[in-house]
């Protein structure tokens, strides 16, 4: 299967319909220090999880890190990931 954005997409929708019951309830599962940011290891956990291939997991989390987050600190809090889902199917 190639790997495109949508390919990807899909599958960490997937991952979160059938894992969790809430968009929040899979932030809180991913947010491995509990601090209430998102980070490029838990981006990377997510795509493990979603099993995108480990050659490009480095790379699709620092892009999806780049695009989620809004402020730029290097992480991702849980108004900003509730913006970046918005636009799919995760609730």
């Amino acid at each position: 299967m190639p790997w495109t954005k949508e390919n990807i997409v899909r599958n960490i929708e997937n991952l979160m319909k059938s894992k969790f019951s809430s968009a929040r309830e899979a932030f809180d599962y991913f947010d491995a220090d509990k601090d209430e940011y998102l980070t490029k290891q838990d981006f990377k956990h997510i795509l493990k999880e979603a099993k995108v291939n480990i050659l490009i997991r480095g790379v699709v989390a620092e892009f999806m890190l780049q695009s989620f987050d809004e402020n730029k600190d290097g992480l991702v809090s849980w108004h900003e990931f509730q913006a970046a889902i918005k636009t799919t199917s995760i609730k």
